[in-house]
């Protein structure tokens, strides 16, 4: 799938508006202010807070083995383009659930807009 669907599909399934999370996703892309990964049907929307640290927003349609592949992808991506620490607000526990599982060290945030983070 292409990434805008994937993007759209997920958006409706976490009753989001689909048209407004592509506009704003598209928007920030073209800014600068952030960029996307797409490993299968997942796209990660990763934006620098600072030089070594990114918010990640996932968006997927993977079933949880091959969404484990996927972020363990974005990690090694995210680690080749020197981020050091990941923050995210997920709404989905289960998501950050996935990533202990597969190792990531899942932490409180010591940012207040956030939930997460990850020392990668």
């Amino acid at each position: 799938m292409k990434a805008s669907e994937i993007i759209k599909a997920d958006a409706v399934k976490n009753k989001v508006d689909p048209d407004k999370a592509l506009r704003v996703i598209s928007q920030a892309v073209k800014n600068k202010s952030a960029i996307l990964m797409q490993e299968n049907n997942s796209v990660l929307l990763v934006q620098k807070i600072n030089p070594t640290s990114s918010s990640m927003h996932l968006a997927t349609l993977d079933s949880p083995v091959v969404l484990a592949k996927s972020i363990l992808k974005f990690v090694k991506r995210s680690k080749d383009l020197g981020i050091k620490t990941m923050y995210g607000e997920a709404n989905n526990k289960q998501i950050v659930e996935l990533m202990r599982r597969i190792g990531i060290n899942i932490q409180a945030s010591d940012l207040p807009q956030y939930n997460w983070k990850a020392n990668i």
